[in-house]
């Protein structure tokens, strides 16, 4: 086998290796805000209806936010970041929340070894989560026949 023939592989892993980072932290945004509030709804209401417009909602929100940061820096912003100098936190660095970090430790995400950088940009992740909770939503809409009074 050639070394050409390595590379395109190589690069196939390291795309494997993002997207299951990538679903790791959708999986556990997604229980993050469905776990607390379905067991409050279940325990208080018996019914999953409210749950479902949350994720509805919070989907919706998330969405706008991620996309609006998704969006191409101006001449402003980029001559800003690179003024900066290397020592600033917007050049080279990505700064990490807490929900970053624990969806990073979880399994399968922790076996993949990337640093911050290699990853997905946060915002990227967000607007994957957005999709997710909306398709959740629609999910218990139609399938478990949420909130459709049938």
């Amino acid at each position: 086998m050639s070394s050409t023939d390595s590379t395109p592989r190589e690069a196939v892993e390291v795309v494997a290796l993002k997207v299951v980072d990538l679903l790791t932290y959708v999986v556990v945004l997604v229980a993050v805000v469905f776990v607390p509030v379905a067991a409050f709804e279940l325990s208080t209401f018996g019914g999953l209806v409210f749950t479902k417009w949350v994720l509805f909602v919070v989907g919706g929100v998330l969405g706008v936010y991620s996309s609006f940061q998704l969006r191409p820096a101006g001449p402003e912003r980029r001559a800003a970041a690179v003024d900066a100098g290397p020592s600033s936190a917007t050049v080279g660095g990505r700064e990490v929340s807490r929900l970053q970090r624990v969806a990073a430790a979880m399994p399968p995400a922790r076996w993949t070894g990337l640093t911050p950088t290699e990853r997905f940009s946060p915002y990227t992740k967000q607007f994957a989560a957005a999709v997710a909770f909306v398709v959740t939503a629609w999910l218990l809409e139609v399938v478990f026949d949420v909130g459709l009074g049938l």
